[in-house]
């Protein structure tokens, strides 16, 4: 697996550089197969082009003529990229998911839960450049107020974000919590330029989660995002993103290595944050009334 302390992620190999950029203004056949590279680039390097076509409900044509709109002259030339740049590459999600689908009953146990999200972590660290995570924590330290949204299940992920980030920051709160998305777009609105708004969107998107990111940056705030690709309708509203792979063989997406970035941030936060150990030592002796101390053979509090 390549280092990801390295000048290199695997979307900032040039091939997936160009389809993140052209995007937004392919038709809509060949937008289909550029999303499927975005989303899979290690499975995407070891399909023959009628198997990408099937992957991608397109056709042959569709996918040689997306190799060609990237000048790579056609299939074999794009190919021929996706393998220099993934070559040391393996997906275990990918290969976990056909080992189930010929198990008699589709038995899914512990040890398969923690392949997938081993496989999630590991390509995660891969995907984003260490560079873009200390801009991202600048950002969220520089902060006059952090707005954290997420729908669905990315909901209890925005509460985790706030309620860790909030000792460390001037001030952090989710606004996708209560009252779902009205209540959101209320909180929002007082949104300015020296605002952050961290959103966090994973396959199936919320159209709220857009909406309202959309009106942040209006507003003039500064975007963040963690989601699964630049595929990702957040990716071009974003300032800056950090990709979570979210594959899983059974899930609709994996959240695992979102809680591993939230982690990171905090972590990050925490770092730059001179007061950090006498805030942490105060929050400590706070809820020291509420905790079970060791030793004693009883909880601290009756």
């Amino acid at each position: 697996m390549p280092n990801p302390t390295k000048n290199t992620t695997v979307y900032a190999a040039p091939v997936m550089r160009k389809l993140a950029e052209v995007l937004g203004d392919l038709q809509p056949s060949l937008r289909k197969v550029a999303d499927f590279i975005l989303r899979h680039p290690l499975k995407a390097a070891t399909l023959t082009i009628e198997e990408m076509a099937h992957e991608t409900s397109t056709s042959p044509a569709a996918v040689n003529r997306l190799a060609k709109a990237l000048d790579l002259g056609g299939y074999t030339g794009m190919k021929a990229e996706l393998v220099a740049t993934l070559q040391q590459m393996v997906s275990p999600v990918d290969k976990l998911r056909n080992e189930l689908a010929h198990r008699p009953g589709g038995a899914f146990g512990l040890h398969e839960q923690v392949q997938s999200a081993t496989s999630n972590l590991g390509t995660t660290g891969t995907l984003n450049h260490p560079e873009t995570f200390e801009a991202v924590v600048t950002c969220l330290t520089q902060a006059r107020k952090i707005y954290i949204l997420g729908f669905g299940n990315s909901v209890y992920m925005a509460g985790l974000a706030a309620s860790t980030l909030m000792p460390f920051c001037a001030d952090a709160t989710a606004i996708s919590m209560e009252g779902g998305n009205e209540n959101a777009a209320y909180r929002l609105a007082a949104i300015t330029d020296k605002d952050v708004l961290l959103a966090i969107s994973l396959p199936r998107y919320s159209l709220d989660t857009l909406q309202l990111s959309r009106f942040a940056h209006e507003r003039g705030a500064t975007v963040l995002a963690i989601t699964d690709s630049p595929a990702s309708p957040l990716t071009p509203i974003a300032q800056h993103v950090l990709f979570a792979a979210a594959d899983h063989p059974v899930l609709t997406s994996s959240n695992v290595a979102v809680l591993a970035l939230i982690e990171g941030l905090v972590a990050g936060v925490m770092a730059r944050n001179k007061e950090t150990v006498k805030l942490a030592t105060e929050l400590t002796e706070s809820v020291m009334s509420y905790l079970h101390l060791p030793g004693n053979g009883r909880t601290s509090k009756k």
